[in-house]
Parts: C-alpha cells; sequence; structure tokens
C-alpha cells in the first residue's frame, strides 16, 4: 500500500480504496518537502529514536539498543496487506516477544482512532501501538525512516542499528524467515556489552 506523504499544509491523511491520499494546499511547497525526505533505512544505519503517544494517549518513547532486539511495524488499518500480515505478525509477537520486542506505528492519523481500535481488537495485537503525529511539517517517526509504503518493517539489533528493512510484499520473506532472521540478530546481540538499562522503550 502506497502512503502518501504530506506536510502541515496538507489535509489529514484520509483513507481511500487502500490508498492514503493527501489533497494539498501548496503544490510547490509539498513537492519540495517530499524531494528533502529519505529513502527507506538501510542495515549498517543507528536507527532513529522517538516519542509517541499510544492509543490512550499515554507517551512512550522507543530508544533504539538497550540490548535487545526490535522490530517496528508501520502500517495503516486501511492497508488490505497490513489485514493480511497482522495475524502473522501477532503469532510471532507471541512466540518470540521474550528476545525480540514488537512496536507497532499507525499512520492514518488521530481522527481514525475508532478504526485503529477495531483493528487492534479484531487482531488481538498486544504489542504497544503509537499514532505517528506530525511535528515541523514531518511525520515524528515514519519520516526519519523513510517509510512510504504500509506495511514496513524495520528489524533493530540490540545495538540500535538497522538489521532490516522490509517494506511491503518484502514482509512476505521477513515473515517466512522469521526464526532464522531473528536467530541471527540475537546471535549478534550476545557480543554486545550488557547495559545498566536494558529498556528498548518506555513511558514518559
Amino acid at each position: 500500500m502506497l502512503r502518501v506523504r504530506m506536510t502541515r499544509t496538507v489535509l489529514p491523511l484520509l483513507a481511500v480504496s487502500g490508498f492514503l491520499l493527501a489533497s494539498v494546499s501548496n503544490p510547490c511547497a509539498a513537492e519540495d518537502a517530499v524531494a528533502a525526505l529519505r529513502p527507506l533505512v538501510h542495515p549498517g544505519e543507528r536507527a532513529p529514536s522517538f516519542t509517541l503517544n499510544r492509543l490512550d494517549g499515554d507517551p512512550v518513547a522507543f530508544v533504539p539498543g538497550g540490548g535487545t532486539p526490535s522490530l517496528l511495524v508501520f502500517w495503516s488499518a486501511f492497508c488490505p496487506l497490513c489485514r493480511e500480515l497482522t495475524p502473522d505478525l501477532v503469532s510471532l509477537s507471541k512466540r518470540h516477544g521474550n528476545s525480540v520486542r514488537f512496536l507497532s506505528v499507525n499512520l492514518d492519523g488521530d481522527r481514525f482512532k475508532n478504526a485503529i481500535r477495531s483493528f487492534v481488537k479484531e487482531n488481538g495485537v498486544s504489542y504497544p501501538v503509537l499514532l505517528d503525529d506530525i511535528r515541523n511539517d514531518f511525520f515524528i517517526a515514519s519520516d526519519p525512516y523513510g517509510i512510504s509504503k504500509t506495511p514496513t518493517a524495520i528489524l533493530v539489533d540490540a545495538g540500535g542499528i538497522v538489521h532490516g528493512a522490509y517494506a511491503a510484499e518484502a514482509m512476505r520473506e521477513l515473515i517466512r524467515d522469521f526464526d532464522q532472521v531473528s536467530s541471527s540478530v540475537r546471535k549478534k546481540s550476545t557480543k554486545l556489552r550488557p547495559t545498566a538499562r536494558p529498556e528498548v522503550f518506555h513511558e514518559r
């Protein structure tokens, strides 16, 4: 599913026929902003940190590293592929939740909270669900990661370095091979020096 990025001058994200569309009041400014956005993160990069609110409004800070790998999932409640793959992700979180921290970032916007809640309940999503938001014309979490499609998953190792980035259909491969991939990340993690505060994300 293509996610159209927007600036503060653009109307909120709208779900239409499975695509998130935006109406631009200043086309030239929007094109300049899109051109300035980075591509999808790649292995070897340090993962950006961010703070977003949960569905219930409580803020959560994601701090990459801390001695435990993390899987970030960027998604939309109106994305057909998200709906298809979420049950598999929930299953993976139950199997690997003790060794990999799962965290999801929803891109639909505050106005679609009811749809997001329904999606979460319907699919039994037990890992944290955060709502991306706009600050200074850019999305707080998804823009620093270069997210342009949903779903997209970012696997971050225990040292806070991006291990892999999987956009849209590539997530099928991640899900299929997650046992092997997560094992590789965990082995890498054992070589890292333990830290005094191992939490990867925490409430503020």
